[in-house]
């Protein structure tokens, strides 16, 4: 009798402790079905902060916001944003940003993009917790500096500097003129982590070439052009070649439509207007729309110089149309 009740007791304990463990797997099951339901929600809508912010960058032009987000880690491809699983995809997307935004706000900031006409608004997206160190001693370099958005860590030298490791996810360094030396105090970081640009030229266009750290030295990552300083600091916000090249191609793009738009003004102008002299200067003007819409149907460094060349003859005309009071192109 006493084994039969032993036996009861183990029984009911092993009832028990099965329908305790199903209980409180059913519970976890579905605290974590809740905590990735939330997470999801939480992704969504970030992502959903940053198509707003997108969408708005085509209004405002010079404009920039420190936006307050869910601490996120967002990464940025060619025409795409991800936050894990969850991503969107964009058409024809024009945004310079790291690879990696990390943290609980992000800084945003729109140029715009002329030729000399303005084409589009170029978007940048950065993280406070980013760290820019530009280096140089010219006009170009203080520009860049000037530029920056407010509300991220940038610091400023004329003279190669002793870069202290300060535990930044990301380092960016923009060097005008000659390479530096790599700092050997930021030796420890990862390699991926420290990302380098090199800029030689001026305001109106130039090269830029990409490196990344590798070990003690920099690693050539290729090189591109940029045309204006919306390009250029484009070119300061983008870590990787194939980012920067994406959004410029998208930018050409915009340009190309524009221009066409201007062309067909143009040829307009020449049929309404009856005095030679207008007449003149819009057949002019012409010539120098048709070398632009042709050049920006491909980002390169060829391209650049002659939509530079033109978009100045063009600048030059637009003004001499006000000094002889015919209606201006743009």
């Amino acid at each position: 009798m006493m084994n039969k009740k032993a036996f009861e007791m183990q029984f009911n304990w092993i009832f028990v402790l099965v329908a305790g463990t199903a209980i409180l797997l059913f519970f976890t099951v579905v605290v974590v079905k809740q905590k990735n339901v939330s997470e999801m929600s939480t992704k969504a809508t970030v992502l959903k902060s940053i198509e707003a912010i997108i969408i708005g960058a085509s209004v405002g032009t010079d404009t920039t916001n420190i936006i307050d987000i869910p601490d996120s880690d967002i990464e940025v491809n060619c025409g795409r944003v991800s936050l894990g699983s969850i991503s969107k995809q964009y058409q024809s997307l024009i945004l310079f940003a790291p690879s990696s935004l990390k943290g609980d706000k992000l800084v945003t900031q729109t140029l715009a993009f002329s030729a000399p006409y303005r084409a589009t608004n170029l978007l940048y997206i950065t993280s406070p917790q980013l760290r820019y160190i530009i280096i140089g001693n010219n006009n170009i370099a203080r520009e860049i500096n000037k530029s920056m958005p407010s509300g991220i860590k940038k610091e400023f030298y004329t003279l190669k500097p002793q870069v202290k490791n300060l535990n930044d996810y990301k380092v960016k360094f923009v060097i005008v003129g000659e390479m530096t030396d790599f700092p050997i105090s930021l030796k420890n970081m990862q390699d991926p982590d420290v990302t380098a640009i090199r800029v030689d030229g001026d305001e109106k266009k130039g090269k830029v070439e990409f490196f990344q750290k590798d070990g003690d030295s920099w690693e050539p990552k290729g090189s591109s052009s940029y045309i204006g300083k919306a390009s250029l600091m484009g070119a300061v916000h983008a870590d990787t070649l194939e980012s920067y090249e994406c959004s410029m191609r998208n930018s050409f793009f915009r340009l190309n439509l524009i221009t066409k738009i201007y062309e067909e003004r143009a040829k307009k102008l020449t049929q309404a207007v009856s005095g030679i002299q207008c007449k003149q200067l819009y057949s002019s003007a012409l010539n120098h729309l048709i070398k632009i819409r042709e050049a920006s149907s491909n980002f390169n460094e060829g391209n650049i110089d002659k939509i530079s060349a033109a978009a100045d003859s063009l600048a030059s005309e637009n003004k001499n149309m006000q000094v002889y009071s015919c209606p201006l192109i743009y």
